[in-house]
Formats: structure tokens, sequence, C-alpha cells
């Protein structure tokens, strides 16, 4: 039996074609990735991430096939152009078609209202699930190694560990991302960060939150005394100055680190107070 071409690039096409449009419709109604890949988002049993390469794969293979058709029937299509076939000339819905064309793609283009719509409909869709869905503790937080999810949620990695492995979690690498913890694990990266909010709830505060640099400012007040002149140094936030008729040394209790320095000069005994405060008190 002979192979017939271009037979079986019809077939391909059609077939091809009804892939390309549901997994299209998939990926335009599906979460964004951070949305999917943290909750495990998955249709008809396939997550995004495969719904997306069945896309591609398959869109470049129909583009491949469109090719073939086209060159396999080049004749045809061209006698629609150049003469009258079947008691119709196609000129007209040659210009019309290239028309159609040129409009939706430049009114893409130029965002044009009635084109955006299907843009604006997709993020709405979008903003939907992540509204229906827990976020992690940072864009993308599935692709963290574990060093630096810890470190995104204020924990050691021990502390990490410990929690993982009392509820049964392997830990096989520190280096490896939250997602291969997940999967190695027969779970998804929601249920690794809600078992660690388990061990410690205050974890909870830290989503949306840029992760600590250790660095804070705090205020005190601090007293001391002291005789005849000399210079003096207040440890606290802020600067102090010394009233009365002498400078001495003081000590504050306070919040946080920092150094101040408090100077006078006089004769005599006196009290000399210092605010933790970024200007000086008046004297």
């Amino acid at each position: 039996m002979k192979f017939k071409t271009k037979g079986f690039t019809s077939i391909l096409l059609s077939m091809l074609f009804t892939v390309v449009a549901v997994s299209g419709v998939v990926l335009y109604v599906a979460p964004r990735g951070r949305t999917a890949n943290w909750t495990g988002w998955t249709m008809l049993g396939l997550d995004k991430h495969t719904w997306g390469s069945l896309h591609i794969n398959v869109c470049l293979f129909f583009v491949v096939g469109v090719g073939l058709h086209l060159v396999f029937n080049w004749k045809v299509l061209w006698s629609y152009v150049k003469k009258r076939s079947a008691g119709m000339n196609l000129k007209l819905e040659m210009i019309t078609a290239m028309l159609l064309t040129v409009l939706v793609t430049a009114g893409t283009i130029m965002h044009a209202p009635i084109l955006t719509a299907t843009a604006n409909w997709n993020e709405w869709i979008k903003d939907y699930w992540e509204g229906r869905s827990e976020s992690g503790p940072a864009p993308h937080a599935e692709e963290f190694t574990v060093s630096q999810f810890a470190t995104r949620i204020g924990l050691s990695v021990d502390e990490v560990e410990t929690a993982l492995s009392d509820e049964g979690i392997v830990v096989t690498s520190r280096d490896s991302t939250i997602a291969d913890l997940a999967e190695q694990n027969n779970m998804v990266p929601k249920q690794i960060f809600s078992t660690l909010q388990m061990h410690y709830p205050e974890i909870a505060d830290s989503i949306g939150n840029e992760p600590s640099t250790g660095q804070g400012q705090g205020m005190g007040q601090g007293q001391g005394m002291g005789q005849g002149r000399g210079m003096g140094q207040g440890r606290g936030m802020g600067q102090g100055m010394g009233q009365g008729q002498g400078t001495g040394q003081g000590r504050g209790m306070g919040q946080g680190r920092g150094m101040g320095q408090g100077q006078g000069a006089g004769q005599g005994r006196g009290m000399g107070q210092g605010r933790e405060l970024n200007e000086p008190s008046a004297p």
C-alpha cells in the first residue's frame, strides 16, 4: 500500500491542532507559575510545567506540518490567487485575510482596547487562583535551596532539618531545592512549609517580608554623675550632654546597639542626663 503523504499531513495537522488547542486553553486558565509550583496545581493529572512543555513541542510539530502542507498544496493555493477556481476568484478573500491578520497583529502590539481584553481576562483568572491559594514566603520559593529557605524564614538549617526529620521528611542535601525535596518525599513545596509551621508557627509572619539583616535601631535613656573637668562617653543610642558644672561618664540601659558621646566643661560637681536621640539635648 502506497503511503499518501498529503493525506498523512492533513490528518496529522488535525490531531496536532486538537492538542495545541487543548493545551493552550489549559495554560490560559492556569495560575501563575509561582502559585502553580508552590501548591502543586495540576489539570488532568499534569502540572503546569508539563502542560507548557507539551504545548511547545506540539506547536513545533504543528508549524512543521503546516509548512509541509503548504509545500504539498502550493500549486492549488497559488491557483486561488492567479485564476478562477471552482467558479470563485479568491483574490478578494486573500486580501481580506491579509488585512485581518495585519489588524490583529498591529492592534495587539499597539494595545488596542478590544484586543487587550483577552490579556486582562487572563490576569483576572491568575489573580483568582492566587486569592484561593496560600502564598509562599517569597516568589518562587520552591527554587530556594534548603539553606536559602532557612535563612528566608528566619531559622537555622539545623532547625529546619530537625523539624522535617521529626515528620519523616528526609533532607538528603542542604543544596537541594525545596521543589526537589518535596518531590523526593512525594509532597508539594507548600506541604514542606506547612510542616515547618507546625514546629515554628512564628514563621508565618515572614511571608512577604524581606529577610532580616540583623541591623536595627533602638532608644534608651542613661544617667550618670561626674566631677571636675573632663570628657565622658555614654553607652546607649544617640548622644548625651552633661548638664551642670561638670562632665562625667554615664551608662544607660536600652535596646539596640550603638555608641554615643557626650561632652561638657565646668567646675564642681554636676548631674548629667543623656537621651538616646539623634540630636543632643539642650543644655
